[in-house]
């Protein structure tokens, strides 16, 4: 990799690592050992489940219980949706019903996240999650799939389709984390200052986190009161899982965003309050062959604020792509 190509694969965790590393007041360890996982997400997903028709499955990756979602078209392409930070495979609810009649639909949680195992002791860096759903992926599907990543997730799907070419038919890097781009958000500028709005303390910390991630308050205010208790509980696990990030930066040696291979689709929220939108013109840099959609009025999770239209995007790639695939 050449210097130039180098220095924009690394620009995020070389700016903001170092600074947010030193400043950011690290959790407590009691905390971190002693938090259980409670949450209301698996009810909303019952409810959900007959609209969706999907199921919980479970298996073992890297010695920890890895939960996901499965459904949809069973005779379909397999589509695997990668959560981001905070998050878990919940978030893509809002999506599936436009995917699940022509799709084969795989909605993990990652490990460390969700419903799947976090172990303290472990290393929940880009490169060791890519390697775990790298090996879930490998004993689960049945063919390559459509991967589809949110902010962190996003992430670890470029890196997923850079060092697993074989396991990914096409990549969407969605509002994905991992490059600078030529502008920085609020947030951006408060990790610098050791503040982390991804890490929420109490009722107004969820509010203001929910309000920096999607562009609507009002579906903040909404969504506050439910979201408080999973949020707030997991504070000293989240900060935890942040510092991991930036503690376990992807080594210089593996083959990172440039790398990609497979056709690429970067769909990003112009209003994106976490991830500046310029972060998708570095993305197109290093992956030129990429599709790249802007979308007006959404911020950082397009498939929670504009589902319908998210779904509608990512199935006009996929047919594109099949339809290429089929002239050659």
């Amino acid at each position: 990799m050449n210097q130039m190509l180098e220095d924009l694969e690394r620009g995020f965790i070389s700016e903001v690592g170092p600074a947010y590393l030193a400043r950011a007041r690290p959790p407590s360890p009691e905390h971190i050992h002693g938090w259980r996982y409670r949450s209301f997400m698996p009810l909303l997903h019952r409810l959900h489940a007959t609209v969706t028709g999907l199921r919980t499955r479970h298996c073992f990756v890297d010695g920890m219980r890895m939960v996901w979602l499965q459904g949809g078209n069973p005779e379909g392409e397999p589509v695997v949706l990668l959560h981001g930070f905070g998050a878990s495979k919940e978030n893509w609810l809002p999506l599936l019903p436009f995917l699940a009649r022509r799709y084969h639909l795989f909605i993990p949680d990652l490990p460390g996240w969700g419903q799947s195992h976090f172990h303290p002791e472990t290393a929940y860096g880009m490169d060791h999650q890519v390697a775990r759903v790298a090996e879930w992926m490998s004993g689960v599907l049945p063919a390559p799939a459509h991967v589809v990543g949110s902010s962190m997730g996003g992430g670890i799907s470029g890196l997923l389709a850079a060092r697993h070419p074989d396991l990914v038919r096409t990549v969407t890097l969605m509002n994905a984390a991992g490059v600078a781009g030529s502008h920085t958000t609020r947030f951006e500028q408060q990790l610098m200052q050791g503040r982390n709005g991804l890490v929420a303390h109490n009722i107004m910390g969820v509010f203001d986190l929910l309000s920096t991630v999607m562009e609507s308050r009002s579906m903040a205010l909404l969504m506050a009161p439910a979201m408080y208790q999973e949020l707030v509980s997991r504070r000293h696990v989240n900060e935890h899982m942040f510092r991991q990030l930036l503690q376990h930066a992807p080594a210089p040696e593996l083959p990172a965003f440039s790398a990609v291979t497979a056709p690429a689709f970067i769909l990003w929220g112009i209003e994106d309050q976490v991830l500046h939108v310029s972060c998708a013109e570095t993305f197109l840099e290093l992956i030129p062959h990429a599709r790249m959609k802007l979308l007006s009025g959404v911020g950082h999770l397009p498939m929670v604020e504009r589902p319908h239209h998210t779904a509608s995007l990512l199935r006009r790639f996929w047919r594109d792509v099949r339809q290429a695939a089929a002239v050659t």
